[in-house]
């Protein structure tokens, strides 16, 4: 094992919160700051949870779902309940819409290409939908469920810190920046994600459903107790966290088109949160003297942060992780030894 340092986190989304789990486990003494407390009330905990690396495959190279199938198994093999299931993730797209699901399908591998008829993997949905994608390796969790796990875990074997704290303010071994919109990084911009979150007894999803849409593609998680989280919108904006009057009708009415059973729903709650993001949508890890920053995970936080974790730990350990050259763009490569120094 490598020597034990003291660390700092700044930050607990599920950066942060993964980060602080993996470096405890190689014996690593962390302090972890976070204004909102613990667990925050983040974008990290509003979002979907779903890890999904093939959905994404339009904007991510062969590289990055490689990454994202070891966080899968990263969350597979995780020693608290998180709600992870691996059942795949279900595409579909209205008729007149199959052109774009036509089109997603020949980013995939070829063993993925395969249609499915949406009505034989998930038979609570409508009958209008007849073309279906269904990609068996994909999973998720659920972020509330998973947040508060990690934060009971972590209970006294770290230590946590209601406040804010810059980089310059800190004196331990290493400290790792996992603040998103709050950190000083100027390439970082904001992206508002709003989600619906209602409940439907006379509805039954085992798997997330992907519905492709030219304006409003979107996602729904299925949560406990036939309740349900839609969401999917992408605005260009960090000024505010409300939900615009045509966001949430959009979103319920694409949901009342997945089925009329929507129509008499119990609406829990709708917010927004914005996200961090790069300029190509991927997240990095930088390295400048003893801060590492790690950010811009946009809506791949839960995907990509336990793999992130993990290279930030290797990188310490003076251990070389397969996947830390997805991340480290525009980093500072000084050697291990020049920075520990």
């Amino acid at each position: 094992m490598n020597t034990p340092q003291n660390i700092t986190i700044l930050g607990a989304g599920i950066m942060g919160l993964m980060s602080a789990y993996t470096l405890f486990k190689s014996g690593h003494a962390i302090t972890i700051y976070d204004p909102k407390g613990f667990p925050a009330d983040n974008a990290s905990f509003m979002a979907g949870g779903m890890l999904a690396p093939y959905s994404e495959i339009e904007h991510m190279d062969l590289h990055w779902i490689e990454a994202g199938l070891a966080g899968i198994d990263i969350w597979r093999g995780m020693d608290m309940d998180t709600s992870f299931s691996q059942k795949g993730s279900l595409l579909i797209a209205h008729p007149e819409d199959n052109y774009i699901l036509e089109r997603f399908k020949n980013h995939l591998p070829s063993k993925l290409q395969t249609p499915h008829n949406p009505k034989d993997i998930e038979p609570a949905l409508d009958n209008k939908f007849q073309n279906g994608l269904f990609l068996n390796e994909e999973a998720h969790v659920n972020p509330e469920t998973t947040m508060n796990a990690l934060c009971t875990f972590l209970e006294n074997k770290i230590e946590f810190k209601t406040s804010s704290i810059t980089p310059e303010d800190c004196s331990a071994n290493w400290i790792l920046d996992c603040r998103g919109m709050a950190s000083d990084d100027p390439e970082l911009r904001g992206v508002k994600g709003e989600i619906i979150i209602v409940r439907n007894p006379e509805f039954t999803l085992v798997r997330p459903v992907r519905l492709m849409h030219p304006r409003y593609p979107l996602y729904i998680v299925p949560r406990p107790d036939h309740t349900f989280m839609i969401g999917a919108t992408v605005i260009e904006t960090s000024d505010n966290q409300n939900v615009t009057l045509r966001s949430s009708m959009e979103l319920m009415s694409a949901l009342y088109a997945l089925s009329p059973s929507f129509g008499d729903a119990e609406i829990i709650e709708i917010k927004a949160g914005i996200r961090p993001a790069y300029s190509d949508n991927l997240p990095r890890i930088s390295i400048n003297n003893n801060v590492i920053s790690a950010g811009g995970l946009f809506r791949h936080g839960y995907l990509l942060a336990p793999v992130m974790a993990q290279c930030v730990t290797d990188h310490l350990a003076g251990v070389e992780n397969k996947h830390m050259s997805l991340f480290n763009k525009g980093a500072d490569h000084e050697s291990h030894n020049q920075r520990a120094a």
